[in-house]
Parts: C-alpha cells; sequence; structure tokens
C-alpha cells in the first residue's frame, strides 16, 4: 500500500521476502522517499547505508520464509523507518559493529524483540530515525 503524497506526513508499506537480493528495493524506496522530501544527498547516503544495515541484521535473523516488512513515514524532517521480521533466535544480545555503525549514521535506533504467535518465534522489529538538517 503506497500513499506517498505532498502532504506533511507520507507513509509507505512494503513487503518483501526477507532475502538480501530484496536489499536494492528497500534501497531504492527510501532513497526516493528521502529525496522527494529533501533530505540532502549526504543524508540520503546515511539513509541508505542504514538500510542496508537494518536489512541484513533482520534477514539474518528471519525464520525461513519469514518477510520483511518495512513502513516508511516521512514527517516534516523526520525520516522512520519501521522493519520486522518473524524469528527463532532473535536479535543479539550485545549489539556489535553493524550497531554502532547504524547509531552513527542516524539519530535514533529502536529495537524490540516480542514473543511470537508460535512457541519459540519472536516478532523482530528494528527501527531508525533520520533527521533532515538543512535544504537543497
Amino acid at each position: 500500500m503506497n500513499k506517498v503524497s505532498a502532504r506533511p506526513q507520507s507513509t509507505t508499506e512494503l513487503r518483501v521476502e526477507a532475502a538480501r537480493d530484496q536489499l536494492p528495493i528497500i534501497r531504492a524506496v527510501a532513497r526516493t522517499l528521502a529525496h522527494r522530501r529533501g533530505f540532502l544527498l549526504t543524508e540520503i547516503a546515511d539513509i541508505t547505508r542504514a538500510v542496508d544495515e537494518v536489512g541484513a541484521a533482520l534477514i539474518d535473523a528471519a525464520t525461513l520464509g519469514s518477510p520483511l516488512r518495512c513502513s516508511f513515514e516521512v514527517s516534516g524532517s523526520a525520516f522512520l523507518l519501521t522493519t520486522a521480521v518473524t524469528s527463532h533466535r532473535g536479535l543479539p544480545r550485545y549489539p556489535g559493529a553493524r550497531w554502532r555503525s547504524l547509531e552513527a549514521l542516524t539519530d535514533r535506533v529502536l529495537t524490540t524483540d516480542l514473543l511470537g504467535e508460535s512457541s519459540g518465534e519472536h516478532e523482530v522489529v528494528v527501527a531508525f530515525i533520520k533527521q533532515r538538517r538543512g535544504r537543497r
């Protein structure tokens, strides 16, 4: 469902197979939305790299056959990406270099690891916020 418009806030939802060959699609959507809302090229590059980090982490954690669900919300000067997968492993307890990189690229990173519907399943959610600093 795509709700991109000229309104002050827009949300776009995307659901793809949790596979690395789907990352270019997610990057393209993120890049397009950020560009349309006036983010600088350096900010768009940060968003794109952050999408790669989040996507790779969730794809690694995803249960076979679980879709990767993405929600992009651009409101005012903020770009919010929320991603989720079903996992039997969940996210690592002590995030390493991937998370430090993600924190450096964005303004805020949020993670949630909830119990899933089936025994041993987790609903893993990772979100990040990137603020627009300047105007083009």
